[in-house]
């Protein structure tokens, strides 16, 4: 599938055996698939069971061989907001390929291969979104890109076109040593995907709220439903607005102080929803100068949003039949690799803890098996289904809500300049620390002006405009006899020579003597010259009348002026003075200049072209750009500094008035 045509936050992720490899039989291919999906989701159980999807988790079905596509395992996660659940699944995947080394894992999104844009400043310039295609792997824990053959040895195992699926699982599994990334685009990879377990905690954030009863029992089952409770509220519609105001399934006259556990992402979208309860719902909210507003607030929204599942859920409350749901058969061969990875913990079968954790991992079974069959999974259905068979004590509730642990700092939620550099410095590494001292180096206005010329003065390509960048990765090649033969040549050269004039080169005689060679030959050519000549010159001449009775010439800046202050006054008293406009040159490095702190400045912080331009090129304008416009065409002696140009926002940018 084309990029183009999945999904928009939508991850999609394959599992193909290795060739020649794991070699079932051909009638027990999709049962072998099976049963490995079962042992690959037994062994990621630590990190699923206890997991908070935005949408939809982690899931395999098998697929049956179709076109080049061998028999293989197919996941499909909708991530929503939450990009961090598509890095989870990398991880998922780099922990399956390490300890199921006979499984090679691919995984792409609408954008493509997003994890050759992470690694981008590492990876080989050839490998573009139209040379990917068929080349990136995940395997042995490690990535993998099947390289371009740079030699006609490699042809032999690399193919010089794009290679077929088959073709690249089996390099991938021949040749890993020559298909594994450097160590660069490994360490970014590894770096954003993160530590795990450490990492997932540290996703999480817990806060206090007011909820009814009802709630706290079906998040005290099922903490992962908060995510599409929360999903409900933050997608409401008028319609579901109706089902706030009656709160039918959960009663708003008895609420209780609970700790809930968010990601947060859906801590954050549910914070900032701006929303006022109606006033036949019953909600009593303290004033927002009470300590226990912002519980409240969180509370009811909430609350609101499991309300909405509950309604948008058909038919009345019903126990489902679990065999229905989930194959018997696999359900328990699933517990089984779960007893032998020991998730249970040497807890004894039947005690508490025992069934809260059997519990725990049937729920994720059931729910993962639905999302392989590609069905919908009915949350509402779920809420009510717990509510029908749940019971609680209020008093006992209460009571629990006096001694919670405290909230999570939420401090994250808002970032300064600096957190701001720090999680890019933590992000980018090498890369953004180099910005960074470019972005110093090229503090003044003289730097900017010289990148600008450098990337006018680059060699685009079909593929547009390209930046000047340096390939640390590039070796270079620097031959010491050659450079010493040169410079004795140059050197001995110039100490030979006496005067200036003796300054002439053998090539450039026989270049002269080629020409009066062939002057008789070339005469019609150059009358065709110069009429061209003629024609341009009285073509500019025209240009330049037509100009001349017009603004255009007092939009630049000229050159200053070489008169003196005490000349230029006698010689506006004597009346002396011509327009010179005419013959002033325009200073093309100071109309740069200028332009682009004009439209940096009326950026106000934004984004915008300016800023765009600059950065690619590795320049960071200076705060006090304007001031600086003044020093710096001081120091490369622009204009006397008794001439004095105005240094302020205000007359540097007209506009700004």
């Amino acid at each position: 599938m084309a990029a183009a045509d999945r999904q928009e936050d939508v991850v999609e992720y394959f599992l193909y055996p290795a060739p020649g490899k794991t070699a079932p039989g051909r009638g027990d291919e999709n049962s072998c698939l099976e049963e490995q999906a079962d042992k690959i989701l037994a062994h990621l159980s630590p990190l699923l069971v206890d997991y908070i999807w935005q949408k939809e988790p982690f899931n395999l079905r098998v697929v049956a061989a179709k076109g080049d596509h061998p028999p293989h395992l197919h996941g499909r996660t909708h991530f929503g907001d939450n990009i961090e659940d598509e890095w989870f699944i990398v991880h998922l995947l780099l922990q399956i390929t390490t300890s199921f080394p006979d499984y090679i894992a691919r995984v792409q999104d609408n954008d493509g291969e997003f994890l050759l844009i992470e690694a981008a400043e590492h990876i080989p310039r050839w490998l573009t979104p139209d040379t990917s295609h068929n080349r990136v792997f995940l395997f042995h824990g490690q990535l993998h890109i099947i390289p371009q053959p740079r030699s006609p040895a490699e042809i032999a195992c690399v193919p010089a076109g794009t290679p077929s699926l088959r073709q690249a699982l089996d390099i991938v599994s021949r040749y890993p040593g020559l298909t594994v990334a450097g160590r660069p685009t490994q360490d970014i990879i590894i770096r954003r995907i993160g530590s795990y377990p450490e990492k997932m905690h540290a996703l999480f954030h817990h806060a206090h709220c007011y909820l009814p009863p009802g709630v706290v029992a079906v998040l005290n089952h099922s903490p992962a439903l908060v995510a599409p409770a929360v999903q409900a509220f933050y997608e409401r519609d008028p319609l579901d607005m109706k089902a706030c105001r009656a709160m039918k399934h959960f009663p708003t006259d008895s609420c209780v102080r609970a700790r809930v556990r968010f990601t947060r992402c859906l801590y954050g979208q549910l914070l900032q929803q701006r929303f006022t309860p109606d006033k036949r719902s019953g909600w009593t909210v303290p004033p927002p100068s009470h300590p226990d507003h912002p519980a409240w607030d969180l509370g009811i929204k909430l609350a609101c949003g499991f309300e909405i599942l509950c309604c948008r859920s058909p038919g009345s409350p019903s126990v489902t039949d679990d065999s229905s749901q989930v194959s018997d058969v696999r359900w328990q061969r699933y517990l089984s690799f779960l007893t032998e990875k020991g998730y249970f913990k040497s807890e004894l079968e039947g005690s508490k803890r025992y069934k809260e954790l059997l519990q725990s991992a049937h729920r994720h079974y059931q729910e993962t098996a639905t999302v392989s069959c590609d069905r919908s999974v009915d949350h509402g259905q779920e809420v009510l289904n717990i509510l029908r068979t749940s019971t609680w004590d209020l008093k006992q509730l209460q009571a629990a809500g006096k001694h919670l642990e405290p909230p999570d700092d939420d401090s994250w939620l808002a970032m300064t300049p600096g957190d701001l550099d720090a999680m890019l410095e933590e992000q980018y590494g090498g890369f953004y620390r180099k910005s960074g001292d470019l972005g110093e180096a090229s503090s003044t206005l003289g730097n900017m002006v010289d990148s600008m010329k450098a990337f006018v003065d680059n060699v685009s390509s079909h593929d547009g405009a390209e930046f000047p960048r340096m390939d640390e990765d590039q070796p270079v090649d620097f031959d010491v006899d050659s450079f010493s033969q040169a410079m004795e040549r140059i050197l001995g050269k110039a100490m030979g020579n006496a005067t200036d004039n003796e300054w002439i080169d053998e090539d450039d005689e026989d270049e002269d003597d080629g020409l009066m060679e062939s002057e008789s030959d070339s005469s019609e050519e150059s009358e065709d010259g110069s009429t061209e000549d003629t024609a341009m010159t009285d073509y500019m001449d025209q240009m330049d009348q037509e100009l001349a009775r017009t603004n255009v010439g007092k939009s630049f800046e000229k050159e200053p002026s070489q008169v003196t202050v005490p000349q230029l006054l006698i010689n506006k008293q004597e009346g002396d003075i011509e327009d010179e406009d005419d013959v002033t040159p325009v200073n093309v490095d100071l109309n740069l200049v200028k332009n682009l702190l004009e439209s940096y400045s009326s950026q106000q912080g934004l984004a915008g072209p300016a800023t765009n331009i600059l950065g690619t090129m590795g320049v960071k304008p200076p705060e006090d750009a304007d001031d600086r416009l003044c020093k710096f065409l001081q120091r490369q002696e622009r204009f006397p500094p008794c001439l004095g140009l105005p240094c302020s926002d205000r007359d540097v940018n007209p506009s700004h008035q």
